[in-house]
């Protein structure tokens, strides 16, 4: 399952890849809601695109009728923001009387199929889903902040049928509720069932379920695995259980029938009642060991539910964000000054995700390892710090970065040669 999932991640990365690359002889629709564009509005822009076109959306607050319950209809586009999820936010302005998320792939889309750099908030969704509902497609979506969304479950995300893959998004602050009714078993942040979505170098902090999986509940009654690799878990609740994941079992015998999750080099919270997996069942699987560790990842700033001046009553709760990138002493980048800067203690995260993986963009010094969370392998990835000043030449052969060439890059270099050869 991890050599195989790993290949269908990298896949689905080429096919982005050669999305990007196609985009030389393909149409760029521009969306600006309050300049000069070619729409004032996401859901117009799409669906005036054809497969292959690029629907690239400026800096922005984007609301009301065509900026929510956005519909990719079975495209094969890329929908991209102009700068980053920072300054282009889908503000779906939901409610319990008024239902609205923000986007709903559900006419087969695949890998083709790119969502890239939005923040979606202030979804509600009477169904699954809040900020994002795959169901029956399987897109890429990748670089998003899914924040202050709510839904009956997964308040964040729900995979459906789904082999979607989603990577170095952010998913924090959501709510999963129960409503007269609903046999909703949870899912704060995410909501997971059928097939094999890949969730990967994706930071889920600070949701919130009524049940079950404050974090993440894989299962759901039906069949199939989810990929968790080079996460980060921590400061999620459940009312009953599964503060980070709950993966819940069934009464088979072998895991290829099991309804269950595979924990590979992530970060989750150390606490008695974070992980519960298979306990429900006859036939309970634990997690591989090693497959993740429980330690502070140290962000720059944690998010946090403010009580509205009601300590008392969490429904008027409500969520302020933070800045998930890892602290070190190497050097951390601050998207307010645009700067790195350096923290007087370093993330445990760091250099800590599966060594396979690539670094990708990660700047030097980066360990030659990838880091957890929704900034590894990108290039706002905090550097590694290896306990003396950064060094300011870069050596050949020095492959992770600590000012010398030693056994330490031989080993870095075997064993991704090893992993090449399998």
């Amino acid at each position: 399952m991890n050599r195989q999932a790993n290949s269908r991640l990298l896949a689905a990365a080429a096919i982005v890849v050669a999305a990007f690359l196609a985009g030389a002889s393909a149409k760029t629709i521009t969306v600006d809601d309050d300049g000069l564009a070619d729409f004032n509005n996401i859901q117009a822009a799409i669906d005036a695109s054809a497969d292959g076109d690029v629907v690239l959306v400026a800096p922005g607050t984007y609301t009301g009728d065509g900026n929510r319950d956005i519909d990719f209809r079975g495209k094969a586009i890329t929908v991209k923001s102009e700068v980053g999820p920072k300054t282009c936010i889908i503000d779906c302005q939901g409610s319990k009387n008024e239902f609205h998320r923000g986007f709903y792939f559900h006419s087969g889309e695949d890998a083709k199929s790119v969502l890239d750099g939005f923040t979606v908030t202030g979804a509600y969704a009477e169904w699954g889903g809040g900020g994002i509902l795959c169901d029956e497609s399987s897109p890429s979506i990748c670089n998003c902040a899914i924040v202050g969304n709510t839904a009956t479950a997964g308040g964040g995300i729900l995979t459906a049928r789904s082999d979607a893959v989603i990577s170095n998004c952010v998913i924090a602050g959501n709510i999963n509720y129960v409503c007269v009714g609903s046999n909703s078993d949870g899912g704060g942040g995410v909501y997971c069932s059928h097939n094999h979505p890949v969730f990967w170098n994706c930071t889920i902090y600070g949701n919130r379920a009524t049940r079950f999986g404050g974090g993440i509940l894989c299962g759901g009654g039906w069949p199939g695995e989810a990929l968790l690799q080079n996460c980060i878990f921590v400061g999620n609740r459940a009312g009953l259980g599964g503060n980070e994941i709950y993966a819940p079992g069934s009464t088979c015998t072998t895991r290829g029938g099991c309804i269950t999750a595979e924990i590979l080099a992530c970060c989750v919270e150390d606490e008695p009642n974070a992980v519960i997996w298979d306990q429900a069942w006859d036939n309970p699987l634990e997690p591989p060991a090693g497959s993740y560790i429980m330690v502070d990842p140290k962000f720059a700033t944690s998010g946090y539910w403010d009580p509205n001046g009601t300590p008392d009553d969490s429904n008027d709760d409500f969520w302020v964000g933070g800045d998930y990138h890892l602290k070190s002493q190497a050097g951390r980048w601050d998207p307010q000054s645009q700067s790195w800067i350096q923290d007087d203690a370093t993330s445990p995260c760091i250099d800590a995700g599966d060594p396979a993986s690539p670094v990708g963009q990660e700047a030097f010094p980066n360990g030659g390892v990838i880091n957890m969370g929704a900034y590894g392998g990108a290039a706002e990835a905090s550097k590694s710090y290896f306990g003396k000043p950064v060094c300011e030449t870069i050596i050949v052969g020095d492959i992770n970065g600590d000012c010398k060439v030693d056994a330490a890059d031989l080993s870095i270099m075997a064993y991704h040669w090893l992993c090449e050869q399998q």
